[in-house]
């Protein structure tokens, strides 16, 4: 934390109009005021200079703007200097060894971001936030991403601690003040009550975070069907593209096609498959087996099946497996332009024409099948990471509430109540671990 820090926070790997290299601690004047001819400037100001090489005679090596963050009121909480350069690539590394040259260090990854958080600019789960929005790959992840950096999500977190924070408190004041019986009964009676009340709150919670890790990692859709039932044309409508080879010959897909595909700005992992028939090609054989196992991968099975074709026993292998795996199911009836003008469609099945691109009601089920729409602006937990840490907590609630039925005394939760807390508090970072920052942090961009 006494180094300088810099890094590259915007080019210098291709050439571009400008370039960002940020300066970021104590000494971040210092340094920045050897190789700039320019005045240091005001808190917010911007300052018009050259950069010159001290080492090579003061030659110039480029005109910038400089901009002067003063701290404690910066993104780090320390001084910090922006130096805005012409973009060229060579240019950009120049000015960044002559900062290295005069006393800052390369940043690591992350570590502006994890300077912010320990100068308590932040909490993690902002810092987390930021990271989801310079990975955001749709609209709608950025819209959830920036709905975390509000503080919502952290105020949702700090409710959860307050509440275990209140049950801490009562219990320590039972064991302080044993000779009060009638105390302890009425605590046992009210504490069992508030942790499960405590226990459904985090089940809604999860049950959300959930829909938010599949519009931050994308919807994995495994599209399944006999051979020559238009699963790669589908695909191909869907990709609005050629990905997948279409032709009479059944069996033409013998290995897994992925393709990445938004849907109303929602993230789409699609995925096409062997067709599954009865067949003596050991290749074919090997293809087939890959498609059924894409079902326990998915997260919804498309099944494509032909009008008034009769289902085979792979048909109901896929219905069977996604039963017992509990996975959704989109029932989808291809080639329905051949279909006569009074047939009467089935209402628990989808029909569409992927020959006329008339794929709009697959569009919308894929959507509509986990509510996507619902949670893209709510206040979800997203991360592996953090769902995990909830999970956790959730689990030692669960654990107090089974000492309570048990009939043991109040008092004997405290420990599992504290564990809820501390994962909780592992959440936004107020528990005190070092390699869990570290490991977090290491992921994020440099020069973030």
């Amino acid at each position: 934390m006494n180094d300088t820090i810099t890094a590259i926070s915007s080019g210098g790997k291709i050439n571009q109009a400008i370039s960002i290299i940020r300066i970021s601690g104590d000494q971040a004047f210092a340094v920045i005021s050897k190789i700039f001819s320019g005045k240091i400037g005001k808190n917010r100001e911007v300052t018009f200079g050259n950069i010159i090489d001290n080492f090579h005679n003061n030659t110039i090596v480029d005109e910038v703007l400089v901009a002067w963050f003063y701290g404690p009121n910066t993104f780090t909480g320390e001084n910090t200097v922006e130096i805005n350069c012409h973009g060229g690539v060579v240019v950009t590394n120049q000015i960044l060894k002559l900062v290295l040259a005069n006393g800052a260090r390369l940043a690591l990854p992350g570590e502006f971001s994890q300077r912010s958080f320990l100068n308590g600019k932040m909490d993690l789960i902002k810092a987390q936030a930021i990271n989801d929005l310079i990975h955001a790959q749709t609209e709608r992840q950025t819209q959830l991403a920036l709905k975390k950096f509000s503080g919502v999500v952290s105020q949702m977190i700090n409710s959860l601690m307050k509440d275990l924070m209140y049950l801490i408190g009562a219990i320590e004041v039972n064991i302080d003040y044993p000779e009060y019986d009638d105390v302890e009964n009425a605590l046992g009676s009210e504490l069992l009550l508030k942790l499960k009340a405590f226990d459904e709150k985090v089940s809604v919670i999860l049950d959300k975070s959930q829909t938010g890790r599949l519009i931050f990692e994308g919807v994995k859709v495994a599209i399944l069907g006999q051979p020559n039932v238009g699963k790669s044309s589908i695909l191909n409508c869907l990709l609005e593209e050629e990905k997948a080879i279409v032709t009479d010959e059944a069996g033409t897909t013998r290995d897994v096609i992925e393709a990445t595909y938004q849907i109303d700005g929602f993230l789409f992992k699609l995925i096409d498959t062997a067709g599954l028939r009865e067949t003596t090609q050991k290749i074919e054989k090997l293809g087939i087996e890959k498609s059924l196992d894409q079902i326990a991968k998915a997260d919804i099975v498309v099944h494509i099946q032909q009008p008034n074709a009769p289902a085979n026993q792979f048909d109901a292998k896929i219905i069977e497996t996604c039963q017992q795996l509990h996975k959704k199911r989109i029932a989808v009836i291809n080639k329905s332009d051949l279909l006569p003008a009074n047939f009467v469609q089935e209402a628990d099945k989808i029909y569409v024409s992927a020959l006329t691109q008339n794929i709009t009601d697959l569009k919308n089920a894929l959507v509509n099948a986990f509510d996507l729409n619902s949670f893209a602006e709510s206040e979800v937990i997203s991360s592996a990471r953090e769902i995990a840490l909830i999970q956790q907590a959730q689990q030692n609630i669960r654990d107090a509430i089974t000492t309570l039925k048990n009939g043991l005394d109040a008092d004997l939760t405290i420990v599992d109540i504290r564990r809820a807390w501390a994962n909780l508090a592992d959440i936004s970072g107020r528990a005190d671990n070092e390699d869990l920052l570290d490991e977090m942090f290491r992921n994020f961009c440099l020069g973030k």
